[in-house]
């Protein structure tokens, strides 16, 4: 029913609500970095959490001639969680940390809880590519992991030396892996492009 539904939407405001979530992740990412540790902050790491995660089901609901494959979906069913649990544990050690509970060895602990399920978020791609079938499917994902990989290996790159000589400012290591993620919501579509 949700489908028939939103397939008599004009396309052009199907393309626009999902440029609208799609745009909650860089919006997410500058409240962030204005307002850093106050309580707009929450607003942009909620933003950055999940406007990948809506824009994505939103583009699937929309634009999918197909039903979307077993993996997928066992896909975005953990990824959703292991976000939740993610904005939890960043919510949990920023409160911790404001409340001076960081110091010692507890606060490299605290520190470096958030970072788990973003590295999670690796392993449940690997475990999807694991679980699916379809061999274009796959190599489609690869290609796109690749691209996304080099170029934010090649952004960290070139953003470090012209760091180290004074020419650009400081970035948190925390960026790099967003960076991935966003390069990767580009990319897997132009290697989807490739193989159609």
């Amino acid at each position: 029913m949700r489908a028939v539904v939103a397939s008599k939407l004009p396309a052009g405001l199907r393309w626009t609500l999902v440029a609208l979530a799609a745009g909650g992740f860089p919006l997410g990412l500058l409240i962030v970095a204005l307002t850093w540790w106050s309580a707009w902050s929450w607003l942009g790491a909620l933003l950055v959490s999940f406007s990948p995660l809506v824009a994505a089901r939103l583009y699937g609901r929309f634009f999918r001639a197909q039903d979307i494959r077993p993996a997928m979906l066992r896909y975005n069913q953990r990824l959703t969680l292991n976000m939740v649990v993610y904005f939890a544990l960043l919510m949990a050690s920023i409160i911790l940390h404001e409340r001076g509970l960081t110091e010692g060895a507890l606060g490299y602990v605290i520190a470096a809880v958030p970072a788990l399920p973003i590295v999670n978020c690796l392993v449940l791609m690997a475990r999807w590519l694991r679980e699916e079938s379809d061999e274009v499917v796959r190599a489609m994902t690869l290609d796109a992991i690749v691209w996304a990989g080099g170029l934010t290996l090649g952004e960290a790159t070139v953003w470090g030396f012209l760091e180290t000589f004074g020419k650009v400012p400081n970035l948190w290591m925390w960026l790099a892996p967003l960076a991935f993620f966003a390069q990767f919501g580009i990319t897997a579509p132009l290697a989807a492009r490739k193989y159609r």
